[in-house]
């Protein structure tokens, strides 16, 4: 496993580490007892941190300001090498944090309904959750975003059965699972992969992040105008797609 700390890097103690990341004492000694941060060096009987512990830190607070759980930190931090070096983790970060979605709020109940602007049904509650617009209440609170709650309650107002809402939810979401997926692999091939190895001179995972961030909605803007075109292909040939 390559060092986490060399010679030449600041090391600090478990305080230092906590204060500097804006995290706790406990939430670091919590993530090294899982083994989702490298074993310290050890110096007598003090433990001593470095860049990548910072690193991994750094990543659990963006996590956490983009409104993950605990369970969903966990699982990203699993994703990474636990011998990943610092220029691996930034690399990571640079990928994952312009990708996310807005923050997510844990709401009770009525606080969810005062957003929604109306009572919700056990109903409409299933319903939202189904097609992934709300998050599956733990100890009878919501996760929730602002976006995905106005589009929800826009849904509900449709007047169509829910059946066929949630078909049309169906098909929406496996066919955005697909466009992630490939775009994932094209960016990881032509992108990431790269960056790794040291093939994109002169960029640094902030330029990187920023570049990111740029492509997002023009990638959003290219789906939504793919779409377009299909669907009035789609409309122009009626019945093509349900003929057997």
């Amino acid at each position: 496993m390559p060092d986490p700390n060399p010679v030449d890097d600041e090391l600090l103690t478990v305080d230092e580490l906590a204060a500097r990341t804006g995290t706790t004492v406990r939430t670091v000694r919590f993530y090294a007892a899982k083994g989702l941060l490298p074993p310290p060096v050890r110096r007598g009987r003090v433990a001593f941190y470095g860049a990548v512990h910072r690193q991994r830190l750094d990543l659990v607070r963006e996590l956490q300001d983009h409104g993950y759980a605990l369970a969903g930190i966990e699982r990203h931090l699993n994703r990474i090498p636990i011998d990943a070096v610092d220029h691996e983790l930034a690399a990571y970060r640079a990928r994952l944090m312009p990708w996310e979605p807005e923050p997510a709020d844990e709401v009770d109940r009525a606080e969810l309904e005062r957003r929604a602007g109306r009572p919700l049904s056990d109903d409409d509650l299933d319903f939202l959750i189904e097609i992934g617009l709300l998050g599956e209440p733990i100890a009878e609170r919501f996760t929730v975003t602002a976006g995905l709650l106005a589009y929800g309650m826009e849904l509900l107002a449709v007047p169509l059965p829910r059946d066929v809402l949630r078909s049309a939810a169906a098909v929406i979401d496996r066919h955005a699972t697909e466009a992630a997926a490939g775009l994932t692999e094209v960016f990881q091939r032509g992108v990431w992969e790269p960056f790794r190895r040291g093939e994109l001179a002169g960029t640094d995972a902030e330029q990187l992040a920023a570049v990111m961030a740029r492509l997002r909605p023009l990638t959003v803007q290219g789906l939504v105008s793919a779409f377009e075109r299909a669907a009035d292909r789609a409309v122009r040939r009626p019945g093509e797609g349900t003929a057997r």
